[in-house]
């Protein structure tokens, strides 16, 4: 008889390549399974396709404290059945790092730019736009000029980052202090596990719109304050069609199958469609919007 155990791995897709703070989220999640494989894909597109070529779960990034929504992510709720199971926040540090005291040109991805503007725009007159925060750090440590990178503060513990010497280390030069991305875990779409009554939830759907009307937010907001739903976000995105038209994604307190939620959206399936993505749990310090 073969009494060998098979342990099944999981395998998470996350936007690449390794060392950003995608693969910082998808190990988080990753804790949560015996065993787990992180695949690395090159945009949130690919990322997400990836529920279709073996991957069961994707972990991608969908708001950050400072710059707001990650609209290609909501964008892809409304073209394909996808389903949010949990949420992880990542803290936002960046660090330049320099091969000379006086640098004569910076290194940085184009979102770590928007992060860190008021330091580089007091200390670096030439920065070099690159594609990751990874090919930033490579480029200056293949770099003969003297040039310096702006890089997560995670990557100085990193086996290549940290093991260099650099000229000189400036550290947590983010804007904001407490910047923080929220990071969500999507799998394909399937029938809601029953809430757990020791579990505070928050849920989150996207309302269509396709029968666009006078006063048709505030007909939504009037459906969720009457059954006493709480909301924490609220974002408009342009449905593509034409100016003037938007679809909705709105997260909330609360389980898909609570009462009150079904009362609130059963009032709104009235008139439009509701794309349910999903309850899961959330860390209380997240702010509300009523």
């Amino acid at each position: 008889m073969n009494n060998e155990t098979y342990v099944v791995t999981t395998k998470i897709a996350t936007l690449g390549p390794a060392g950003t703070f995608s693969e910082l989220a998808a190990r988080d999640f990753s804790k949560r399974f015996e065993s787990s494989d992180v695949l690395f894909y090159p945009t949130l597109r690919r990322t997400i396709d990836a529920l279709d070529q073996g991957a069961e779960i994707a972990v991608v990034p969908i708001e950050n404290i400072v710059e707001g929504i990650v609209a290609p992510v909501v964008d892809r709720f409304v073209r394909r059945p996808l389903q949010i199971i949990a949420e992880v926040a990542i803290p936002v540090r960046f660090s330049v790092v320099m091969n000379h005291p006086e640098p004569q040109r910076l290194f940085a991805q184009f979102v770590a730019q928007g992060q860190c503007s008021e330091w580089l725009a007091g200390h670096a007159s030439d920065v070099v736009t690159t594609a990751s925060n990874t090919e930033a750090l490579a480029l200056l440590l293949a770099s003969n000029e003297p040039a310096a990178a702006l890089i997560p503060e995670h990557l100085l513990t990193n086996e290549n980052a940290g093991s260099q010497h650099y000229a000189k280390v400036v550290h947590d030069v983010t804007d904001v202090a407490h910047n923080v991305t929220r990071f969500v875990a999507l799998q394909a779409a399937q029938p809601l596990a029953l809430p757990n009554h020791a579990t505070a939830y928050k849920s989150a759907v996207v309302i269509v719109d396709d029968a666009d009307h006078p006063g048709l937010l505030l007909e939504h907001l009037q459906a969720f304050a009457v059954h006493q739903v709480n909301l924490l976000s609220l974002v408009s995105r342009p449905t593509g069609q034409k100016f003037g038209q938007y679809h909705f994604f709105i997260e909330f307190e609360g389980h898909l199958q609570h009462s009150q939620v079904q009362a609130a959206l059963s009032a709104i399936k009235l008139r439009n469609r509701v794309i349910e993505l999903g309850s899961y749990a959330y860390s209380s310090s997240n702010s509300s919007c009523n």
